[in-house]
């Protein structure tokens, strides 16, 4: 068989089940839990078709494509990782993906932090009703530095969709960051790759994104496989090909397993590599499919395949194998993120509130453009709040007590979560100059029992100002949140900025004209006119028609926009092109094809028909199916000629049989009302239900009308597609079904319009749309354009036309908007209002302004397709303009230095100006419905707002004077990254509100603390440990702190992988050991569980031999021979946090350990020991493992204190070297059983897990103890000198016998150069009639003089800055002659005559001048010391010494560098460069501000 045959052999199945055969692939869900079998065949990605199949959409052809191309090798493509438990899709998509096309796009480092993008953020909500594509379209992602890491978050520690306490990021700006990475719908390839259409198309799109040269690289793709059982060890042969494309012995995939459990990443292929796949010993034979490859990446570690990457031949090119070892022939359609270009949010709402079972809750944002409204006219979800985070899918009742924030590493967050959604979207269709209300809604469960509030709200426009200008939402003290099913709504009126568009756009003839914008403060440049959103001609700001030159068609949309004199550009006029009349109607014919109608289901409607003609070309079971699938909503034709139609499989009807007939002609319509859906055959009303669970359709997206497959596509010829918002009666329907919509105006409230013929946009083939050029994509060119027999005319609707009420009362000088209702036969309306300026304009809703009161006439002609016309002339009363009204209120009180502060005006009148002047402000004037300021100084400054009228007639000023207020600053912060090796650099960035200036952190441990001065600093740790980090802030008015414990870890050395037990209830690892009885047994590990039961976290064989267990209040249970020993307090064992433990069973006892340090004993019975083993497992049936697990040691000896510290914070080196060493595993795999690395061949076997990778997740935070002996910090007196306080201790030996019972020997100090004379000793004594201090007496009691005398000890200390201090008796004397308070870095301490020599000294001072002497000193490594002093008296004088104390300080002082996560300015460019220029959030910015840091070819500058 040739290679050609080959893959026309498969042709007909790749066009019958495109994405990998879905409906026949076995998904193991407990592994793959966010596998979505849902294909979105994007047929743009294809090659043309024609003679050269393999040439692409922009041209190019397959022998101008490289050989070779692996995208993984350019800067885009992040580290290689492993995933952390079953994220597997959240890491091909998110963390590659996600990442690699963002960077792709922007230009950007995917190796840095900041430039890729973490799983978990997505994949915690996978059991929450939404998922990752939700997320790449609505939510966004943020930057793993942001979040806290690439797989989970450091902040929230290790978590899993399971849970029902995943946390959520704190602070809008961080969601702000997400809100602008975004994809457009992911998309699949619509033929597979076992065909050359697809294969080739695949290809295109990893050379360099089918030739999208706005693309820095090619593209990647995802897929999902069948990991388990697979083999992946497989080698390529060595062939002269091979061995020139160096890829000889690289590893390669032999075969997939049965089922599909895994989520991978293409990232490029190789056409020169040839394999032997048959085992006849000749590799490279084409007509076998064996030559090329995929090249894969997965997210299970560098230590998988060829350093995380692999070889699949095509040939092997889909999900899975056959249980017997042949291909499936499932074939991969892969899966693909376009990135959402240049996109920035226009606007947001910005909330912080709280909720105490947050799975009760659903949260929406809704927008009307009439400001009266009090419900929304369009709605939108947010993703992440659909009764969601309860790890199932909201439906656990009651709801657990779970607060909006969750669980981060530190527990439960309770306080009010702040954050923010993206409404651009929603507001999309809406002139945003105008005023718009928006709605925030929360809607809770029946059963909802929870409580919670909202405490501030806010709408953000960024649309003319990258900072934003917010309008609150007028709620008070907040707003409590009702449940038990309650609504709770809150709304604002958001002004937009007055960058007006043009008004009453009409398309007569060949000419458009339009009406100034509605009058503002800001002056207009010029007119921009556009046809089908193309640029065609600018036009001068006095200027408002344009004549249509010859070569533009009169088809489509035409636009005008409004630029005004500071760049700033109005959103577009539109009007359509009329529809003609065609003589001939053209119907689509699709023959296993379809379409996309796009953008008209974005939104939900409540009331909605749908209509169309349809003739069948065949009838299956599914076929003609369309719509976004049941849950939501699909309609299919049966091969009984029924028609399906409805939400879901429970909600839905049948028509009857043979209500469809192949070569027929029937006119289909189904009208929705809330939750009443009705479907009309012919015009006849034949059936209806009602459905509880849902209500209305819409607001999914795209609706399709499916090609996936033979079984599912359309075959079949469709006319007259119609998608109305409102419920059309069955004599609406009856009156137009049989006739085509022509004319300037098309019938009122129809959204959608296909008539059935085709046109070509880049070329793609669109089924044309009239009403607002939503045009269809057709899948593929399985279809042909035809003329029907079937004539369509004109509606038998009578013509009738009637002006509406307008509401309210009309003003001079402001502007009001007229409408009409028409009936279907209205082909064209037409408007004449003298007074306004309005004569003969084609316009269904003109917008006008009186300049003038009095009694208006307005008059409205409405005509049909005949000429027959109907009119309606009405008498308007125009009041007098009304009086300015300047009132304004401010956004916040009191006003805080340096925050801003908006003024918003209380009764805004459109037409009229409004000038703010604000002194003491950055920026002391402004023009606008909405001002702010932010204020440098404080005390009382004054606002004042001047409005004036369209005639200048009426004015109006007022002002207030506002008190601004300097602050006590409030201090916070942010670390990034968290976790981080010594040696390695994390970034500490200041966060504070309130203009602090001056800032301190405290880097601190009990053995190490470092102290940096400055507000942002990068920091280099050399020294291991978990740190809490204290950031202190002030200024003039205060001084704030805020302390995070365990803030920051350090680790000693590289962990890399553990073992994840996490999601698994019966995963164990078990191996069979031979180990003969041993009187001492020592088992060391690092831990971090997730939960506690009452038996779990077993390690061992059985209680009768040796078990570790834990209890459910966390307390260790130790087995051994039948007995059992615990740790001593509960809470030995902790939560979600790297811990090492370690038990040592000898001589009868248990000695627990933890963090290598010594904790308890138990006495178990002198009979405890560990006999002989046969197993010894991790996990066990009655004590299941949970959480990681981590570098475990069985020792077949007592190891104990220090050796214990010598093992427990490093890997072991040359373990097989190491007696006593039972058993080893250190995890750093990717997959199998476990090995052990004692050389003792104790290999554990993994049993309950899932693929064979998911379970190992890098270990970070393990090896986090202090990598040195580094002590503890404070008073250390007791940890290193002896006898240091009174009572000193003494032996029964007197020193001066002239005084019976008073002057002791002292002890435990070593004393030089006393002097013996007789039975008197002078020197350093312990006085029973002084309480017992250390007393020093001369030429009293018979006492001599002393010089040199010594008296101290030698101990030795850790490095650190100390401070040894000699305190006086608060009654006794302190007379110190010339004595000195000494420290050396020797076994004794230097005389007089050499004391300059000291490592530390000082000059003693009496009592008197000092109550107490002391000296400094620093040691830069552990060193051997002598303390004490040198005594020198000579008069009849007497030093007595209550105490000494040493002080431990382990501090580093360091001065802050400045830097902060984002990496430092490397060069400057001037702001007039016109260069494609980006935030640091990856937003493309127009005009870069001062001062500030943005990216351009990939490179962050500072703009000067």
């Amino acid at each position: 068989m040739t290679r050609k045959n080959f893959f026309r052999s498969i042709l007909a199945v790749a066009i019958a089940l495109p994405m990998s055969l879905s409906a026949q692939v076995d998904v193991n869900r407990a592994t793959y839990p966010d596998y979505s079998e849902k294909t979105n065949p994007d047929w743009s990605l294809m090659p043309q078709q024609g003679a050269n199949k393999a040439q692409r959409a922009d041209g190019a052809t397959k022998a101008q494509r490289p050989a070779y191309v692996n995208n993984a090798e350019k800067k885009f493509f992040p580290p290689v990782f492993n995933q952390d438990g079953g994220s597997c899709g959240s890491a091909s998509r998110i963390c590659y993906m996600f990442t690699y096309e963002l960077n792709a796009y922007r230009n950007l480092d995917g190796k840095i932090a900041q430039n890729y993008y973490p799983s978990h953020f997505v994949w915690l909500l996978t059991n929450g009703n939404s998922g990752k594509n939700e997320f790449v379209t609505s939510i966004g992602v943020p930057s793993a530095a942001t979040y806290g890491g690439q797989t989970y978050s450091a902040l929230f520690g290790s978590q899993d969709c399971a849970n029902n306490d995943f946390g959520w990021m704190q602070g809008y700006n961080k969601w702000f960051e997400a809100m602008n990475n975004r994809m457009l719908e992911p998309v699949n390839f619509p033929a597979h790759v076992g065909t050359e259409e697809g294969r080739e198309a695949v290809k295109n799109w990893l050379w360099n994104h089918n030739g999208d040269e706005s693309f820095h690289a090619g593209g990647i793709c995802g897929i999902g496989v069948a990991s388990a059982d697979g083999n992946y060890e497989a080698r390529i042969p060595n062939t002269a090909a091979n061995s020139a494309a160096g890829v000889v012995n690289m590893k390669y995939v032999k075969a997939w397993g049965p089922q599909v459990d895994h989520a991978l990443t293409i990232v490029g292929y190789d056409d020169r590599i040839e394999f032997d796949l048959d085992g006849n010993g000749v590799a490279g034979e084409k007509s076998k499919d064996e030559v090329g490859a995929w090249i894969i990446v997965n997210s299970w570690g560098a230590w998988w395949g060829n350093k995380g990457f692999i070889y699949c031949p095509y040939a092997y090119g889909g999900a899975s194998f056959n249980r017997d070892g042949t291909f499936s022939q499932n074939w991969w359609a892969p899966e693909i993120y376009k990135v959402r270009k240049d996109y920035r949010p226009l606007r947001t709402i910005k909330l912080e509130m709280e909720y105490s079972r947050r799975s009760e809750i659903k949260l929406s944002a809704g927008i009307s453009a009439d400001i009266n409204a009090t419900a929304p006219e369009k709605t939108i979800e947010f993703e992440h709040f659909r009764y969601a985070g309860d790890g199932n899918y909201g439906n656990t009742n009651p709801a657990p007590e779970i607060p909006m924030l969750g669980r981060w590493a530190d527990g439960l967050h309770t306080e009010p979560m702040e954050f923010g959604y993206d409404l651009t979207d929603l507001t999309n269709g809406f002139d945003r100059s105008m005023p718009l209300k928006y709605f925030f809604i929360v809607e809770t469960r029946s059963w909802g029992k929870g409580s919670g509030k909202i405490h501030n709200a806010s709408i953000m426009d960024y649309e003319f100002n990258l900072n934003g200008e917010e309008t609150p939402f007028d709620i008070g003290n907040g707003v409590e949140i009702k449940s038990a099913g309650n609504k709770t709504i809150i709304s604002v009126v958001v002004y937009g900025e007055e960058y007006y568009a043009p008004q009453n756009l009409s398309l007569n003839e060949r000419v458009l004209t339009w009406t100034k914008p509605i009058r503002s403060s800001h002056a207009i440049a010029k007119y921009n006119v556009f046809h089908n959103n193309g640029l065609i001609a600018e036009v001068d700001a006095e200027t408002q028609s344009y004549t249509l030159p010859g070569d533009v068609e009169l088809d489509g949309t035409f636009s005008v926009s409004a630029l005004y004199d500071d760049g700033n550009e109005s959103q577009k006029a539109t009007a359509q092109a009329p529809v003609a009349h065609d003589s001939e109607n053209k119907v689509i014919n699709l023959k296993n094809s379809g379409f996309t109608i796009p953008n008209v289901f974005d939104q939900k409607y409540n009331e909605m028909t749908m209509e169309f003609y349809i003739k069948p070309n065949s009838l299956k079971d599914w076929n003609q199916s369309a719509g976004p699938g049941w849950g939501k909503f699909m309609m299919h034709a049966n091969a009984s000629g029924s028609f399906t139609i409805g939400w879901d499989t429970n909600n839905r009807t049948n028509t009857d049989y043979g209500t469809l007939q192949v070569g027929t002609w029937t006119h289909i319509a189904f009208v929705v009302k809330d939750k009443t859906m009705v479907v009309y055959v012919n015009g006849v009303r034949k059936k209806s239900f009602s459905t509880s669970s849902y209500s209305g359709v819409g607001g999914w997206g795209d609706f399709v009308f499916s090609s996936n497959g033979e079984g599912n596509a359309q075959d079949a010829s469709y006319d007259e597609i119609r998608v109305w918002n409102k419920v059309r009666t069955a004599k609406e329907i009856q009156n137009s079904m049989n006739a085509q919509f022509a004319g300037s105006v098309l019938p009122d409230e129809l959204v959608a319009y296909y008539k059935g013929d085709v046109i070509t946009e880049n070329g793609t083939a669109m089924l044309r749309e009239c009403v607002s050029g939503n045009h269809a994509a057709i899948h593929s060119t399985g279809y042909s354009v035809e003329t029907s027999s079937k004539s369509m005319g004109k509606t038998s609707a009578t013509l009738s036309a009637s002006i509406d009420p307008v509401s309210g009362t009309i003003h001079a000088g402001m502007p009001v908007k007229f409408s009409a209702t028409y009936s279907d036969a209205a082909t064209k309306i037409t408007w004449n209002i003298p007074d306004a300026g309005i004569n003969n304009v084609t316009i269904t809703e003109p917008t006008v302004t009186f300049t003038s009161a009095g009694e208006k006439s307005v008059t409205m002609t409405a005509e049909d397709s005949e000429g027959k016309t109907v009119s309606e002339t009405i008498t308007v009363t125009v009041n007098e303009e009304p009086d300015a009204d300047a009132t304004f209120k401010v956004s916040k009180s009191p006003i805080i230095l340096g925050e801003k502060v908006m003024f918003i005006v209380e009764k805004p009148q459109l037409g009229y100006t409004y000038e703010w002047t604000t002194p003491g402000a950055e920026v002391e004037k402004a023009q606008g419905l909405r001002a702010n300021a932010v204020y440098r100084e404080g005390g009382t400054h004054t606002v004042t707002l001047k409005v004036t009228s369209l005639t200048g007639a009426k004015t109006a000023t007022s002002s207030i004077d506002i008190e601004v207020l300097d602050s006590e600053p409030v201090a916070t912060f942010e670390i990034s990254p968290a976790i981080i090796m010594k040696g390695e650099t994390t970034y500490l960035t200041d966060v504070s509100k309130y203009n602090p200036n001056g800032w301190q952190w405290t880097i601190e441990n009990p053995s190490k603390k470092y102290i940096i001065n400055g507000q942002h600093s990068s920091f280099t740790p050399e020294v291991s440990g978990v740190y809490d980090v204290t950031l202190k802030v002030n200024n003039l008015v205060g001084t704030s702190s805020t302390k995070r414990e365990r803030a920051l870890i350090v680790c000693n050395a590289d962990s890399k992988n553990g073992l994840n037990f996490t999601g698994r209830d019966n995963a164990k690892v078990t191996a069979a050991v031979t180990a003969s009885r041993h009187d001492a047994f020592t088992v060391e590990w690092w831990m971090r569980p997730e939960s506690l039961e009452s038996n779990c976290l077993g390690i061992g064989e059985s209680e009768s031999t040796f078990l570790i267990k834990t209890d459910k209040d966390g307390r260790m249970h130790v087995s051994a021979n039948g007995n059992t020993g615990k740790s001593s307090t509960s809470n030995f064992v902790i939560l979600n946090e790297w811990h090492h433990y370690g038990v040592i069973v000898a001589d009868g006892y248990v000695d627990f350990y933890r963090d290598g340090e010594y904790f308890s004993t138990s006495f178990v019975s002198l009979n405890a020991y560990v006999p002989s083993l046969n197993s010894f497992s991790i996990g066990k049936d009655n004590a299941k493992m949970n959480g990681q697990i981590d570098e475990l040691r069985v020792w077949t000896k007592s190891v104990k204190y220090d050796d214990m510290k010598a093992v427990c914070n490093a890997p072991l080196e040359n373990p097989a070297s190491m007696d006593g060493l039972l058993l080893y595993y250190d995890f750093n795999q990717s997959g199998g059983d476990v090995i052990d690395r004692s050389g003792n061949g104790y290999n554990g076997v993994r049993s309950g897990f899932g693929p064979d990778g998911d379970a190992w997740g890098l270990s970070r935070g393990v090896f986090c103890l202090s990598s040195e002996n580094s002590g503890k910090n404070g008073d250390v007196t007791s940890d290193y000198i002896t006898n240091y306080r009174a009572a000193f201790q003494h032996s029964n030996t007197m020193v001066n016998t002239n005084v019976r019972n008073r002057f002791y020997e002292l002890t435990g100090w070593t004393i030089e150069n006393a002097v013996t004379q007789g039975n008197i000793t002078t020197g350093a004594h312990v006085d029973a009639q002084k309480d017992k201090c250390m007393t020093f007496t001369t030429t009293w009691d018979g006492f001599s003089t002393l010089s040199n005398h010594k008296v101290y000890q030698t101990v030795t200390l850790p490095k650190g800055v100390y401070t040894f201090t000699a305190n006086y008796h608060a009654t006794w004397e302190g007379q110190c002659g010339n004595s000195y308070l000494v420290v050396d870095d020797a076994k004794n301490i230097p005389g007089v005559a050499s004391i300059e020599n000291a490592l530390a000294y000082t000059q003693m001072a009496a009592k008197g001048s000092a109550m107490s002497n002391k000296v400094e000193f620093i040691l830069e490594e552990e060193t051997e010391v002598s303390l004490g002093l040198l005594v020198n008296m000579n008069d009849k004088i007497c030093m007595t010494i209550e105490s000494f104390t040493l002080v431990r300080e382990n501090t580093e002082y360091l001065e802050a560098d400045g830097l902060t996560a984002i990496e430092p300015v490397i060069e400057t460019v001037e702001r007039e460069q016109d260069n494609a220029i980006y935030d640091l959030q990856g937003r493309k910015v127009l005009q870069p501000q001062k001062g500030h840091i943005y990216i351009k070819n990939g490179k962050k500058f500072l703009a000067k």
